[in-house]
């Protein structure tokens, strides 16, 4: 079941970092490593939770009990990862004197790195409607915020750094994903082919996420910096960068919505 699925997951990201801490593992990562898991992986929580409150709000609204139950299940992954992200770097400033826990929350509020994506979970959150609210969730902000930096910067240069044990931690929300955006895909597709009001659904579908790509690409562009921090470079943001718009384009195909001119 759901529930226990995420108990399994929390049991093993968990296991993973008292494994780390009792080898001492933390003591290796490269010290600009670690400045970056301080405030910008620190900062990243921040994100993943007000989509998950965005979510948590939306799936009050859905048409259909089986609607509401897979935008709930993507409410809880996501609140689910901002707790994994706050128990692990607590469990990190218990080995490295220093480290900072609520830097985060600060570059989340001030760093002009963070603005652009502060204002598209903001401008997602404040949506009125709860299919904008999905939409915009799986098929804008994940693929070109989301996955840009988790996948295409955390766990690209971590072990570069000498960490093992942050990429297993992030690896649990890029398998949620994958289950999130299945759902949205299939969604959007029926409204997209739906027999009275196909052609008026794709029109407003599409403008919804010409909207928010618009402003996730806007913030992404705004997190380039953050790939020349790491002391070892072994990523490109421009490469990062040219995969989530290849996702975009790819989940258009799937669902028939026009590609946004934004990333076009």
């Amino acid at each position: 079941t759901h529930y226990q699925r995420q108990s399994t997951i929390c049991g093993a990201v968990q296991s993973v970092i008292e494994n780390g801490r009792k080898s001492g593992a933390v003591s290796r990562f490269d010290p600009a490593w670690l400045k970056i898991l301080q405030d910008q992986l620190g900062a990243y929580k921040h994100a993943e939770f007000g989509l998950g409150t965005s979510l948590m709000q939306a799936q009050r609204y859905g048409y259909t009990q089986m609607i509401n139950s897979a935008v709930l299940t993507n409410s809880s992954y996501k609140l689910r990862f901002a707790q994994d992200l706050t128990l692990y770097l607590s469990e990190i400033a218990l080995d490295v004197p220093g480290f900072d826990v609520n830097a985060g929350k600060k570059h989340w509020l001030e760093d002009p790195i963070w603005q652009g994506t502060r204002r598209a979970v903001e401008t997602i959150m404040g949506s009125q409607d709860y299919l904008e609210q999905y939409l915009a969730t799986n098929l804008a902000f994940e693929p070109m915020i989301g996955e840009l930096f988790r996948s295409g910067f955390v766990m690209q240069v971590a072990a570069s750094q000498g960490d093992f044990i942050t990429p297993s931690v992030v690896s649990a929300a890029e398998a949620d994903y994958e289950r999130n955006l299945a759902n949205t895909v299939e969604l959007i597709y029926t409204l997209v082919t739906d027999a009275e009001f196909a052609d008026h659904n794709r029109q407003l579908l599409s403008r919804w996420l010409g909207t928010h790509v618009t402003l996730a690409a806007e913030a992404a562009q705004l997190l380039q910096p953050i790939w020349s921090q790491p002391r070892v470079k072994v990523a490109s943001f421009s490469d990062a960068y040219e995969l989530a718009k290849s996702r975009i384009k790819t989940i258009c195909a799937q669902t028939e919505l026009a590609v946004p001119a934004a990333i076009a």
